[in-house]
């Protein structure tokens, strides 16, 4: 069997089991990169070395190692799905490519201070709808799942929203309590719902574009005029989640465990990505290890060094 023919029934199913986003993402790989190197030829015929070279030719065309990885992976699941269907059953080769070794780490480089206000302009933002939405994101939600949000995932009475595992990125069953802010909120689009659809089991998606009558599918025009308004340089969107996790796990000191949950990663291994060890705690470090490495004597000199300089303080501070 070609690989063509392995993947529109691999595609065909990862349409049912996983989001939009993701399917979109596992498409364009296969289409830009996938089939035209391997797409009409047999899987049987394909070795590592062929995978190999396919991943050492996209580096060299100046592609990250992590971009590449992701497209390995693509191609390891059309793999494994060949081999749950007895349609091949040797290596699953792109699993043994060899890839230069990459950071992975998230690195928020604004300051402490400039997250705070990309976080409060987010927090306080004014136009209509936008704003909901926004405030949705600070509850450590991604885009896609506040853009595709629907009725039925909500229960307000409760304040919890529901993510089925097949509509979050984690491949988990997730609910969070809400705030009280966002609750009312959401109460307040509930009942135009209602007064819409004419009956109080309303259902479709929560945030409706009024110029489409459908859910919302780009914001981002919204998202540069709040940047605007509050004299912040341009960064991603989904630059938010990032900052979020980075500002409560660094500046707020919430365990990894917390913040984990509630930007619904898999593992936390994903959300440690998030943690900055600040530069001066390599200093700090070498500084208690030669304290402890001072002899009685070294440090008995110290001891009266810093008395003789408090005396000469209060001295000066008397007289």
């Amino acid at each position: 069997m070609t690989i063509d023919t392995i993947y529109q029934h691999y595609i065909e199913s990862k349409s049912i089991t996983l989001d939009s986003h993701t399917v979109k993402s596992y498409i364009s790989a296969y289409e830009k990169h996938i089939l035209p190197s391997f797409g009409y030829r047999e899987i049987d015929t394909i070795n590592y070395i062929d995978y190999q070279n396919f991943s050492n030719n996209l580096l060299v065309s100046g592609k990250k190692p992590k971009t590449v990885r992701n497209i390995l992976r693509v191609i390891s699941g059309i793999y494994k799905y060949a081999i749950k269907n007895i349609w091949y059953t040797g290596e699953i080769f792109p699993d043994l490519v060899d890839l230069p070794k990459y950071d992975n780490k998230f690195y928020v480089t604004i300051s402490p201070d400039m997250q705070k206000k990309y976080l409060s302009a987010l927090k306080n933002a004014k136009e209509p709808i936008f704003k909901d939405i926004f405030l949705f994101l600070l509850h450590g939600r991604r885009l896609g799942e506040v853009l595709n949000l629907k009725w039925e995932y909500l229960d307000l009475n409760q304040g919890i929203v529901y993510y089925p595992a097949t509509h979050n990125k984690s491949r988990k069953h997730l609910s969070y309590e809400l705030t009280t802010d966002l609750v009312n909120v959401l109460k307040e689009y509930q009942l135009k719902a209602i007064n819409l659809q004419g009956t109080v089991f309303v259902t479709g998606y929560v945030f409706i574009n009024p110029n489409t009558n459908n859910k919302f599918t780009d914001i981002r025009g919204a998202w540069k005029r709040l940047l605007i308004d509050n004299n912040l340089s341009y960064t991603k969107l989904h630059s938010v989640r990032h900052i979020l996790g980075t500002y409560l796990i660094n500046e707020l000191s919430l365990s990894i465990e917390h913040v984990s949950y509630v930007l619904g990663h898999s593992d936390t291994k994903i959300t440690q990505r998030y943690v900055n060890i600040k530069p001066q705690v390599a200093k700090n470090s070498i500084d208690v290890l030669f304290n402890d490495l001072k002899s009685k004597g070294e440090k008995a000199v110290e001891k009266i060094n810093e008395t003789y300089q408090l005396g000469e303080c209060i001295q000066t501070v008397l007289f």
